[in-house]
């Protein structure tokens, strides 16, 4: 059963064509990939997913409901989770901070309720302390929990990223190149991460990258995108030799 279908989206900017009738057919429980050389479109593909940017044309539905139309917060109330290429958290607020922070839709409560400190509102904050703690030490942070996000060492605040898009409890987990920046011990870890992650949440991912060590090793399929448009699909092993894929990459002569 597919988790999330995509069809014909499409994507333009003024006289650009960003995204040109990108198709995708997603298992639950699948980890797939994108890939393609900068400027390809991959992130504007997951902006179009996330609600980010409307798109100009084409659907895409989660579990069979469409999303196309929906702000982010409602996407993300519906199951999908994403992490930016450039770490995006609360450098300013704590680890922990960071991550009640995405309980946030799930509290229960309106902002009078949280003022007036109305019934239930002392338990719902120990509870959302409670979970937040677990994934801190799911994630091997709850010794940071205290500590300013901005001060952590560049793979933990990565990890700190991913605990905090759990913390809105997905379906999907959206990573866009998640070893960006990374030594190559760092993204053997990384790998085995994702790889955990997966299987304890029980999650769908769908990443983007440029680490071809992470993706080969990740991936049980790759989709692969140039100018806007999908030039190839399919298993590690048939991506690492199609052709149009080393043009992409190489350029044609080089290629050739």
């Amino acid at each position: 059963m597919n988790l999330l279908e995509v069809r014909n989206l499409s994507k333009r900017f003024g006289g650009l064509l960003a995204v040109a009738d990108f198709n995708l057919d997603l298992p639950e429980g699948a980890l797939y990939g994108l890939i393609g050389p900068n400027g390809a479109g991959k992130t504007t593909v997951f902006n179009l997913i996330t609600g980010v940017y409307p798109p100009t044309a084409g659907s895409v539905k989660l579990a069979g409901r469409e999303l196309v139309g929906l702000p982010a917060h409602r996407i993300t109330q519906r199951g999908v989770a994403r992490t930016f290429q450039n770490i995006r958290l609360f450098g300013g607020m704590t680890v922990l901070d960071n991550i009640k922070v995405a309980f946030n839709y799930r509290t229960g409560y309106h902002l009078w309720g949280a003022v007036l400190h109305g019934p239930g509102f002392n338990a719902r904050e120990q509870a959302i302390t409670e979970q937040a703690y677990e994934l801190l030490r799911l994630f091997r942070l709850e010794s940071r929990y205290d500590q300013l996000a901005k001060s952590l060492p560049y793979g933990e605040q990565r990890r700190l990223e991913i605990a905090r898009a759990l913390a809105t409890n997905p379906r999907l987990l959206l990573l866009d190149e998640p070893a960006a920046g990374m030594n190559p011990r760092e993204v053997g870890e990384l790998v085995e991460l994702i790889r955990w992650v997966r299987e304890k949440f029980q999650l769908t991912v769908f990443l983007i990258e440029h680490q071809m060590r992470l993706v080969m090793n990740l991936c049980e399929r790759i989709q692969v995108m140039d100018f806007g448009e999908t030039i190839a699909e399919g298993t590690p092993a048939e991506i690492v030799d199609n052709r149009r894929v080393i043009e992409a990459y190489l350029g044609e002569e080089e290629g050739a």
